[in-house]
């Protein structure tokens, strides 16, 4: 175990003391799987833990954890999973038990990440975006918060850092300590603000469906997937399609993202103009050279693929059924927005964040006891109690 020798704040009162004194707060790095293993039997009696994770989206194949910071009212701690993968285990106990409460800021894709690479799901969250949503606050970014809250600055240097990559840097790890150093006292302020207005309830609402959140389920490639692909035939977007196969497979084995093998650009430059030579796809800008020529062969015979394609067997992009709203329809809409827009004024919320507009404008098309029945199921229950009389009214006549 290493570690970085500081005074620990004993209490939440000396911890938000700290805060008010010093931006860089003390922590210990544990790198050894015994070290973290202990560490995580050593907080089953805590309270509460901050929690949030570092990890390499913009770097791999799949994404991984790559730290774990974890604070509490006395110390804070960095993990690191990859040196010490055998000690992770005892972390899906400490997060799945309830008696102790797990603060994230932006939980929803913790939550996914923490399910999908090291297989463990976290019960009794809280979350200080949500939270901050809830309040009424504009600015919910961490950021914004502990400098509207502690007067503290976060350096974002390191927000696109390659976590993965071993040593780390003693400034990515005084970095990546700011992102759970101050949650808990963040989140006590916000639950103060919440219990004043009444709607720590909702917010509970919203924390007890983060549990529920899970990570996308696996699936090929389309050419879908890029970005302008709408724009092209269906011959174009056989091609297409075929040359976002042989990405994949390149960006799987080198273990990187796909778009730093080849970006989107130069695969719609390609199946919009099929290039005929293997010179032309060398040449192509916005690419990486040495990438270009290695993948040059098994490029064109994509191309080749797509363009032998039988034109009944072409990807189409599904038709959505559109159909216009009428004149009754549109000044439906207008009421439930003015109704929702009326509300958010009220409770000085954000209007999407009472309901979406896609929700309003399906309802406005469907006969009423249907409508009513979509904004029954499709808002939460603290929606309904605040806005479910008013849509109801504005659904009339």
């Amino acid at each position: 175990m290493s570690c970085r020798p500081s005074r620990l704040p004993q209490t939440r009162r000396s911890l938000i003391s700290k805060i008010e004194a010093t931006d860089r707060p003390p922590y210990v790095f544990l790198d050894k799987a015994p070290d973290v293993e202990s560490f995580f039997h050593a907080l089953a009696s805590s309270p509460a833990l901050a929690l949030d994770l570092e990890a390499d989206s913009l770097y791999s194949y799949q994404e991984k954890v790559c730290l774990v910071q974890i604070s509490t009212t006395s110390a804070n701690a960095i993990l690191d999973p990859l040196t010490a993968r055998e000690g992770m285990p005892a972390l899906g106990p400490l997060l799945a038990d309830r008696r102790i409460q797990k603060v994230f800021h932006g939980a929803n894709y913790d939550v996914r990440l923490l399910k999908k690479d090291l297989g463990v799901a976290v019960h009794n969250i809280a979350d200080t975006m949500v939270a901050a949503q809830l309040t009424g606050r504009e600015q919910v970014g961490l950021g914004a918060l502990l400098a509207a809250e502690f007067g503290l600055t976060l350096d974002k240097k390191y927000q696109r850092a390659n976590w993965a990559r071993r040593p780390l840097e003693e400034l990515q790890l005084q970095y990546a300590v700011l992102d759970s150093a101050y949650l808990l006292p963040l989140w006590e302020k916000l639950r103060a603000d919440l219990e004043r207005l009444g709607r720590l309830s909702w917010a509970e609402e919203e924390f007890l469906l983060l549990e529920e959140m899970e990570p996308a389920p696996p699936r090929e490639p389309s050419c879908f997937d890029v970005k302008g692909a709408g724009l092209l035939s269906p011959r174009e977007l056989a091609i297409l399609h075929e040359l976002v196969l042989v990405r994949d497979q390149a960006a799987r084995a080198c273990d990187c993202p796909p778009f730093k093998v080849l970006p989107n650009q130069a695969l719609l430059q390609w199946a919009r103009d099929p290039p005929q030579r293997r010179e032309q796809i060398t040449r192509t800008p916005a690419a990486n050279r040495g990438m270009l020529r290695r993948l040059a062969p098994d490029l064109m015979a994509a191309v080749q693929r797509g363009q032998a394609l039988p034109a009944d067997s072409c990807p189409h992009r599904p038709k959505g059924h559109f159909v216009p709203l009428t004149a009754e329809q549109k000044e439906r809409f207008a009421r439930l927005k003015q109704a929702r827009q009326e509300v958010a004024e009220q409770l000085q919320l954000s209007p999407g964040l009472l309901v979406n507009s896609d929700t309003l404008e399906r309802a406005s098309s469907l006969p009423r006891s249907e409508a009513l029945q979509l904004l029954e199921s499709g808002l939460k229950r603290w929606q309904r109690e605040v806005l479910g009389a008013r849509l109801r009214a504005a659904m009339l006549p």
